[in-house]
């Protein structure tokens, strides 16, 4: 401890502004690191967190695939509605899987006013749990429901708020879908039927990123209450169920792909069209891998410049270790002359590199804490539909924090142990003479 005091007040007395330009260099590269590490990880949980808390989520659909990427549904349907039941069944990884019916349901309206909605989407109470939605007003959708066809709706809790101020207000009201067109008997006029559906319950708005990624409804009705009467009804049941969506836990998009194949084709046949795929509703979609692709291109973009500078800036205790071991060359030289080996004199300037390291990188933390809320609010609008989320769980990650210390003392161990090593070399005596 005498030793580390005594280089340290040497050093200031002749250069105070080198020791000091050197602290701030090591603080602030060390400051950047932790926010950058920071700023990657809460980005990667917020897209990746997001799109894989559910596990993976993949659509089947029996079809072919249209030219501009749509899915083109086979009419009649290859299989029937037992298609779910098999792959919930021989799939041990497949823990839901939902009917999706797909109608052009964009206009509704409630309460005399006419809204444009973004997506409708059919199907049964495995939905909420394919996607993780949380119903948080009304009654959850029931086996009741999807068997006696019910004209009831479930919205989501931003849609709620926009419409009737709150999602328990919400519970009770009416939605109306555009009217169908019916020729009520033999030559007489075409009458618009128009159908009243009833808001049983509100569930949780769902993360921009999820919505997007798998065109998750902004309200959910049952499938069966597009069912007409009749004697068409089994064929109408098994043609919406040539499209579904399931969730697979434990198991890659490939190996789901490949296992909802193979008991589809056991049990209908090695011809029937079969698409797996992980998208949106409506078919593959880049937004996913963009997104993807964007984080990754981010992470590695930041995390590389952060390192960088944490390195140069660690190129100030190098330069003081080179100074130090140049102008106490003849004293080495008389500590090794008196039986101090070459291993104490390297551990010195290694402690003396890591005491200068250490002392940088604390001021590093300080400083990355008391900017980490502008800096996190700078970025966040250049992040598009994450940038809410973003900013609301902005802050410094503890692992982000000890990786950053982490590299700022290896760096400047390493710069310091340079010199050191290069200092005890060479004849002692000639070194004695010389000096």
């Amino acid at each position: 401890m005498k030793k580390f005091i005594t280089m340290l007040l040497r050093h200031w007395a002749k250069s105070p502004l080198k020791i000091i330009l050197t602290l701030s260099a090591v603080a602030l590269g060390t400051g950047i690191l932790i926010l950058s590490f920071s700023a990657s990880s809460i980005l990667e949980e917020e897209v990746s967190g997001q799109l894989d808390e559910n596990g993976v989520i993949m659509y089947v659909a029996n079809g072919e695939w249209d030219s501009d990427g749509t899915v083109e549904q086979n009419r009649p349907s290859e299989w029937d509605s037992n298609a779910l039941d098999f792959v919930l069944s021989d799939v041990d990884t497949i823990k839901n899987a939902a009917v999706i019916f797909r109608i052009p349901f964009n206009q509704f309206t409630t309460n005399g006013t006419s809204y444009d909605l973004r997506s409708a989407v059919g199907s049964d109470s495995q939905y909420f749990d394919v996607f993780g939605l949380d119903i948080i007003a009304g009654a959850p959708m029931s086996a009741e429901d999807i068997d006696m066809g019910q004209k009831k709706v479930w919205i989501t809790e931003e849609m709620a708020v926009a419409l009737y101020g709150s999602a328990e207000e919400a519970i009770g009201n009416y939605i109306q879908p555009p009217g169908e067109m019916m020729q009520r008997g033999p030559g007489q006029r075409e009458q618009n039927v128009i159908i009243s559906y009833n808001v049983a319950g509100v569930f949780e708005t769902p993360a921009e990123v999820t919505r997007r990624a798998y065109g998750i409804g902004d309200l959910i009705f049952p499938y069966t209450s597009m069912v007409t009467g009749g004697s068409n009804v089994q064929r109408m049941l098994d043609f919406m169920s040539g499209l579904f969506v399931v969730r697979s836990e434990g198991a890659s998009a490939a190996k789901t792909r490949s296992s909802v194949n193979q008991v589809l084709t056991a049990n209908y046949g090695d011809d029937i069209d079969i698409l797996v795929w992980e998208g949106s509703v409506n078919g593959e979609s880049s937004y996913m891998q963009e997104l993807r692709s964007t984080v990754d291109m981010f992470t590695v973009s930041v995390n590389i410049l952060g390192i960088v500078l944490l390195l140069t800036s660690s190129l100030g205790i190098f330069s003081i270790m080179v100074v130090e071991s140049l102008s106490r060359r003849r004293e080495i030289a008389l500590e090794r002359a008196l039986g101090a080996s070459q291993q104490l004199v390297v551990r010195e300037f290694w402690s003396w590199s890591l005491t200068l390291s250490l002392v940088g990188a604390v001021i590093g933390v300080i400083l990355a804490l008391i900017l980490a809320t502008p800096v996190m609010g700078s970025i966040s609008p250049l992040l598009g539909e994450v940038s809410g989320q973003f900013q609301a769980d902005s802050g410094i990650k503890l692992s982000a924090l000890f990786t950053a210390v982490f590299m700022a003392l290896g760096f400047g161990g390493v710069l310091g142990l340079l010199p050191a090593l290069s200092a005890v070399k060479g004849n002692i005596a000639e070194t004695i003479r010389e000096v």
